[in-house]
């Protein structure tokens, strides 16, 4: 940086000036200037990352020899000289490659989740292929892993297992509770509007600089890939290439609860072949049965634990089990066992569902609440729940979760379509119910430079990465900047659970 040095060269330079007031006093001014502008140009200048040599430990691929820092930023980057917090980076060296490739950073999804934990985990091997062109960085976004995530709020909901849920009553008392925890944050001191994708994508680009490069790549998963589109709308310059898997559009963040109607048809059709013969059929029995009068079931993995389940909470554990391929290869028998009267394996999913729910963790909430949804998209999704079979449960407890809790919302230019000339690689799974293809042909005319890669069979999960060695060979020659075509591959198929203790054990199947 110049602006020390220049300092010291006009401190120097005043002497000679001295006999003539004006230009001294003019020459005594710009100098002071300089001196004013110091803290704010130091705290806004990029500083260089010092790595440290790093075991990354992975599951079933050994210890990787990898490098880690970390990286300080501005809690808001409209105020450079305020608060900082520090990002953990690990670094994986490319081994091959020319060296022409810009270096690519991995954004995990969520919001909430770890990029460093995900490559320890059984998608190591695409992040291998990738670190033999280019540096792989592997980011834990503000306020997520190692990056200094804010406390776990203390409060937590409990529902009475004799009781089924109702919709209004779970909703209040989702509600009630995270207000009490953006309470506890508040007297905390945890800064909640940092915690937003424009800050996110702020910390990208304050990387690419501390790297020293002119471009980098970013790589993202679910919620990483809604960060990379708004990078790409805020810091387009900056990025080279970027790939997104299970793409969340900018207005995607409420999901669209028609979609769940139609993976259930997709999923009814690749069950057929298993002796499956009338899935959406058996759904809409086993929920009418549940309207009807409430049922009883014990769950086996929760220690025999029973609970009463009523219809809304048949429609929020068939709609969330279409999410994730553990849960569509369940699905089938689920519904099988309860209409012949057997509800323990329906237990088990409500059981593992209701777990799930509330606000605990302050990034995520306060990321989530910020994307929100235009008044469009949410009067669209309140008109589709109206006529799917699952009603809004693709989105409980949002978006009245998020409505009155004081929290930063983006607006409407963030939620807008993005429009980009950056090489774009769009890869979705025919059986993802959390980012269906339709999020990806959505942002198609705004990106001139697109690639796609269906895979059939691939939920939102670990197959839409390693199902098919072709899903690493594209993403990896994308961003070494080798030609890639529109395609279509297969992912691994899915294996249907035959009776209930294949839940348990899934190496029954």
């Amino acid at each position: 940086m110049r602006t020390v040095p220049m300092f010291l060269s006009c401190l120097r330079r005043r002497a000679p000036f001295a006999a003539t007031a004006a230009p001294a006093a003019r020459l005594a001014a710009l100098c002071l200037a300089l001196a004013a502008a110091l803290p704010a140009m130091a705290a806004d200048a990029p500083t260089s990352l010092v790595f440290e040599p790093y075991e990354l430990v992975t599951q079933g691929h050994g210890t990787i020899a990898a490098e880690a820092t970390y990286l300080e930023v501005p809690r808001h980057h409209d105020q450079p000289q305020g608060p900082r917090m520090r990002l953990r980076v690990v670094r994986l060296r490319a081994t091959g490659g020319d060296g022409s490739a810009a270096p690519v950073v991995y954004l995990a999804g969520g919001p909430g989740g770890s990029g460093i934990g995900t490559a320890r985990g059984p998608r190591w091997p695409v992040f291998d292929q990738m670190r033999r062109e280019a540096d792989v960085l592997l980011l834990d976004q503000r306020g997520a892993g190692a990056s200094e995530p804010p406390p776990e709020c203390p409060y937590q909901d409990r529902f009475d297992d004799a009781r089924p849920l109702q919709r209004e009553a779970m909703l209040a008392t989702l509600h009630a509770t995270t207000a009490r925890c953006v309470a506890y944050w508040r007297e905390a001191g945890v800064d909640l509007a940092a915690y937003t994708t424009v800050e996110s994508a702020g910390d990208l680009d304050a990387l690419r600089q501390a790297l020293g490069v002119p471009r980098i790549s970013l790589w993202g998963m679910s919620y990483g890939t809604h960060l990379a589109l708004a990078t790409m709308r805020l810091h387009g310059d900056g990025l080279e290439r970027v790939v997104l898997m299970g793409v969340e559009g900018p207005d995607d963040t409420l999901k669209l609860p028609l979609a769940a109607d139609a993976l259930l048809g997709e999923l009814a059709t690749v069950a057929r072949p298993a002796g499956v013969e009338d899935l959406q059929g058996s759904a809409v029995r086993v929920l009418a049965a549940l309207r009807e009068q409430p049922r009883q079931g014990t769950s086996r993995m929760q220690g025999g634990r029973t609970v009463m389940i009523g219809a809304f909470d048949g429609q929020l554990a068939i709609a969330l089990s279409l999410g994730q391929r553990m849960t569509q290869q369940w699905l089938p028998m689920v519904l099988r066992e309860a209409e012949q009267g057997n509800y323990d394996p329906l237990a088990d999913l409500v059981l593992l569902l209701r777990s799930q729910y509330g606000a605990s963790n302050a990034m995520s909430l306060a990321m989530d609440v910020a994307s929100g949804q235009s008044p469009q998209r949410r009067a669209l999704a309140e008109a589709q729940a109206r006529q799917s079979l699952f009603g809004d449960a693709m989105n409980v407890p949002f978006p009245s979760l998020g409505d009155g809790l004081g929290l930063v919302d983006l607006g409407e230019g963030f939620r807008a379509p993005v429009r980009s000339d950056v090489p774009v690689l769009l890869i979705s799974g025919t059986l993802d119910g959390r980012t269906p293809p339709a999020n990806a042909e959505a942002l198609r005319p705004g990106l001139s430079n697109h690639r796609s890669l269906l895979v059939r069979n691939a939920a939102h999960d670990n197959e839409m990465w390693v199902g098919n060695p072709a899903i690493a060979r594209s993403i990896v020659d994308f961003l070494a900047g080798r030609p890639v075509g529109d395609a279509v591959v297969d992912a691994t198929p899915l294996t249907f659970a035959r009776s209930a203790a294949d839940m348990v054990d899934p190496r029954r199947r």
